[in-house]
């Protein structure tokens, strides 16, 4: 049965954020109940699109001129009634307000202060850059790297705010974190989620291997390959994506070609296009999933995912009424809840809309608040500290969610099934996404494996897996089970697609997250698709996962309720379009696609200098750029760009940021994340870039945690050791294993 209060009930956000992190951050707050108050400046907010009747959503609205003492005080009385502050300013800009994460916090010692400023105040170098998502991007190097051999030195962009929305998804799990420690001991604290930082996450394993290539990955022979089989014409003219599993990847080569051969040649290929051209996209899509048992997804673009029955019916979009746009569909709740689902459907106020009631009712407000009590347990050494979490999860999305989880603190334990040991796809990015966990061998068909499973279920708090309910059914490890051995224990899913609709049993990986919701399509800009070049889609649901496992941990401790939570790749698809991801009356899919794009406009992208590619934000310096670079005012977007190349070709990159910053200007050249990022020295100081010993698999470089917590820092990850290497330890010793490495 459904519980009647949201998970964040009762919790109070005061939101100063702009542009796309600190609101969408918010956002995902309000989405699961938090009572969320937004600050506008005089004029509305200062980016003011229609994205806004998403980022919005579900929040108050007053505007404040904090550069007035009537106001400015106002606003200190509502930071007086909130239990989290959320700003995304660069650093020292909310300290010369008075409104700084000291101050706040020494007024009232439980209060959790989030800011997400687009580099770091340790980041001595850059924490007063103008941190605009092209320039933390170019910056980290997003740009420069990929799953794909890219040609010659040119950047590849993609119109994806990565830096802005991971680092608002590990603002929220870093909310929720410090909220935990809040419930258990009074103490709030500090968090920082800078954008530059969360490059870093967004990257996951991508920043292993110097040449910037993924650790791990098969090395199929023809049965059993599905690179060849990917991006295929249907007899619509539709196209269809492919994905692992591999059993079902067979059964779908059994099924195109029965008989035996030693390679994929042309005329091999011919027939396998033919095959594809007899039946429509979504005919396949039915074969491939139903009858084949494989990974086999329609490619959308994202205007088709968002009127989507099934993405309707499962909630992963929600149809509502925005007071500007009229009925719009936006991405609904990024994890689904089963007795605390979000509240997706709210609409935004308009600027200043509920004045009157929040100064009407701030008194009572901060009075509430100072009156709230708390338990009167130790400050505890982590967020998560004495949480136990089984990871049964393969691959990417799920162990990442695991790993976050022991940075909070939690001790994990992985379950790889034996006899997959030697496929490299299961064990793929095992030196990365298990680093914090206890790695063991369990067969869940022996009776041995069986009884393992269940002592260890008997004491867990968490079951995390990423199997599909018909096979937790078959294992016997579904909820319902579950449940009986371990009544009080969180149940955490990670699946293609969310329970409820068609979909709900459908397999797949990465690309299916990605081709279902328009992120492949947006990024050829053809119906074909293209992969993304880095798994953004894996790696977001792995933190937002973790988002829904923390949030179900916070319900649990303030009422002993469990619950069933799960994320997916396609209801994360469709939050990494975000400020995109929107459809309405007279909505113009302008927004930049395909392969050759340099960027945004002509103020906001990359440049070939005479001796780099240099990033240039010159948004709030049109006027003053144009006329540096000789660009006609009122001049057409495409033209301006096209004389402003031939401006900036004549002098070097180094020489350009001089100039561009005389005007207001921001710019910076094009870096290598795995070359230049990963081995900066204030990643290796902050902790973002580790090189470490893994026992049984060497000296290895993986990422380390992005978010920061001033009171209960995370844990730097202890590098995972081998696959299986610790099943002696937990057979023996059980949750009391140690990870002394």
């Amino acid at each position: 049965m459904q519980n009647n209060k949201s998970v964040l009930d009762g919790v109070r956000v005061i939101d100063f954020g702009q542009y796309i992190a600190g609101p969408l951050a918010a956002m995902i707050l309000a989405d699961f109940g938090a009572e969320v108050i937004h600050v506008d400046p005089p004029g509305g907010p200062v980016w003011d699109v229609p994205a806004n009747a998403v980022l919005m959503r579900g929040k108050k609205n007053i505007v404040l001129d904090l550069k007035k003492a009537g106001d400015l005080a106002t606003a200190k009385r509502l930071i007086s009634s909130a239990d989290v502050v959320i700003e995304n300013f660069r650093p020292g800009v909310m300290d010369r307000l008075g409104l700084g994460a000291k101050e706040c916090l020494d007024a009232d010692p439980a209060l959790v202060y989030c800011s997400i400023p687009g580099f770091s105040e340790k980041d001595e170098a850059r924490r007063g850059w103008q941190g605009w998502e092209g320039i933390v991007s170019a910056e980290a190097g997003l740009y420069r790297v990929s799953r794909y051999d890219l040609e010659g030195d040119a950047p590849s962009f993609y119109s994806l705010t990565i830096a802005s929305n991971f680092a608002a998804i590990m603002a929220v799990h870093s909310i929720m974190a410090a909220l935990m420690v809040v419930e258990k001991c009074g103490r709030g604290q500090r968090v920082e989620v800078p954008l530059y930082d969360a490059c870093f996450e967004a990257a996951g394993i991508f920043a292993r291997d110097p040449k910037g290539k993924p650790s791990g990955g098969p090395n199929r022979s023809p049965r059993t390959s599905f690179r060849d089989l990917q991006g295929y014409p249907c007899k619509d003219g539709r196209y269809v994506q492919l994905s692992p599993p591999m059993r079902g990847m067979k059964n779908l080569w059994n099924y195109i070609i029965p008989e035996e051969f030693e390679e994929v040649d042309q005329s091999v290929k011919d027939r396998i296009a033919a095959k594809f051209k007899e039946h429509t996209m979504l005919e396949w899509e039915d074969i491939g999933q139903n009858k084949l048992k494989a990974g086999v997804s329609a490619v959308y673009s994202s205007e088709e995912w968002l009127h989507d029955s099934y993405a309707l019916e499962s909630g992963s979009v929600a149809k509502t009424v925005d007071p500007v746009l009229g009925e719009i569909y936006a991405p609904g709740c990024c994890v689904l809840m089963s007795e605390t689902p979000g509240m997706a459907d709210n609409s935004r106020h308009l600027p200043d809309q509920d004045r009157e009631e929040i100064l009407a009712g701030l008194d009572e407000a901060v009075d509430a608040h100072a009156k709230k009590t708390y338990g009167n347990e130790p400050v505890p050494k982590a967020p998560l500290e004495g949480i136990k979490i089984l990871d049964l999860c393969q691959i990417l999305a799920g162990p990442i969610s695991a790993r976050i989880a022991s940075e909070y603190g939690a001790s994990v334990i992985k379950v790889n099934n034996p006899r997959t040991s030697e496929n490299p796809t299961a064990m793929a990015g095992h030196d990365t996404v298990n680093n914090g966990k206890a790695t063991t061998f369990i067969d869940l068909k022996s009776d041995d494996g069986r009884k393992l499973l269940e002592d260890l279920i008997k004491d867990a708090d968490v079951f995390h897996c990423n199997f599909t309910p018909e096979a937790l059914k078959r294992l016997g490890i579904d909820e319902t089970s579950l449940r009986k051995i371990n009544p009080d224990i969180i149940v955490s899913q990670v699946n293609v697609h969310s329970a409820g609709g068609f979909r709900g049993e459908f397999r797949g990986h990465e690309e299916l997250g990605e081709a279902i919701t328009g992120m492949t399509m947006r990024q050829s800009g053809t119906p074909a698709g293209r992969a993304l070049p880095i798994t953004y889609c894996d790696n977001s649901t792995g933190d937002l996962s973790n988002v829904g496992v923390l949030m179900a941990l916070y319900h649990r401790l303030r009422t002993g309720e469990p619950q069933f939570v799960q994320a997916s790749l396609s209801r994360s698809g469709g939050f990494l379009q975000l400020p995109y991801m929107l459809s309405y009356s007279g909505k113009v899919w302008d927004e930049p696609a395909g392969p050759g794009i340099k960027g945004w406009n002509a103020c906001d992208r990359f440049y070939r200098a005479s001796d780099a590619w240099i990033w240039i934000n010159a948004v709030k310096a049109k006027d003053a750029f144009y006329k540096l670079c000789g660009a006609a005012e009122g001049s057409c977007d495409a033209d301006a760009a096209k004389t402003i190349e031939a401006v900036i070709a004549r002098k070097t990159a180094d020489e350009w940021i001089s100039i561009l910053s005389g005007i207001g200007a921001a710019a910076c050249t094009a870096r290598d994340f795995c070359a230049d990022s990963m081995e900066e020295p204030y990643a290796i100081e902050r902790g973002l870039s580790m090189r470490k010993e893994h026992k049984g698999l060497g000296v290895i470089r993986t990422i380390g945690a992005s978010q920061r917590l001033s009171l209960t820092p995370n844990h730097a990850p202890v590098p995972v050791s081998a696959p299986g290497s610790d099943t002696e330890e937990v057979v023996k010793n059980g949750w009391n294993f140690s990870l002394k490495r």
